[in-house]
């Protein structure tokens, strides 16, 4: 489980080519848990998505979550409308590599994958932890944050709500 990449600086005369590719195709649905499993015993383990748990032993934080369905306008900034998802749910992205330009002769690609976001725990330690509400955002100075910040609530974030925020839990 990765949080953060360091990358050394490239060598002067390595001639490195960095594109940024956006998903031509986000979908956020339900998949249970994928079994874990060890082909060998040791870690790490992986995972069988053609065996999926459907339950879980966790309480739910109440709320409106994102609908299910395309949510590609949410995953293409970094503007405070986000994918809320719960327990056993998975967006599955999908990107149109006839967008990469042509490797030049003898190069390699490699694929870095870039999200931003935030992660809200259940833990007695967390501010509000039953509940999705209040939204973080990117502005904000503390988590929570004080009385006098709020999240952003123009009518892009308001419709985005209304649109996407459907699934009360």
């Amino acid at each position: 489980y990765w949080d953060q990449i360091f990358l050394a600086p490239a060598e002067p005369q390595t001639p490195i080519r960095i594109t940024r590719l956006g998903a031509s195709r986000a979908v956020l649905r339900h998949i249970g848990f994928p079994r874990e499993f060890s082909p060998d015993g040791g870690e790490p383990l992986l995972y069988d998505y053609h065996r999926p748990e459907i339950g879980y032993p966790w309480k739910v934080m109440t709320g409106d979550y994102t609908r299910y369905g395309p949510v590609t306008e949410l995953v293409g900034e970094a503007d405070d409308r986000f994918v809320i998802m719960g327990h056993g749910e998975e967006i599955a992205l999908s990107f149109d590599a006839g967008l990469l330009p042509d490797l030049e002769p003898g190069w390699k690609r490699s694929f870095l994958f870039f999200a931003d976001g935030f992660c809200k725990d259940m833990d007695p330690n967390t501010a509000h932890p039953d509940s999705v509400e209040p939204l973080p955002f990117h502005a904000m100075t503390d988590y929570p944050y004080p009385f006098n910040e709020k999240y952003p609530d123009g009518p892009e974030h308001r419709e985005y709500r209304k649109i996407y925020n459907s699934r009360k839990k």
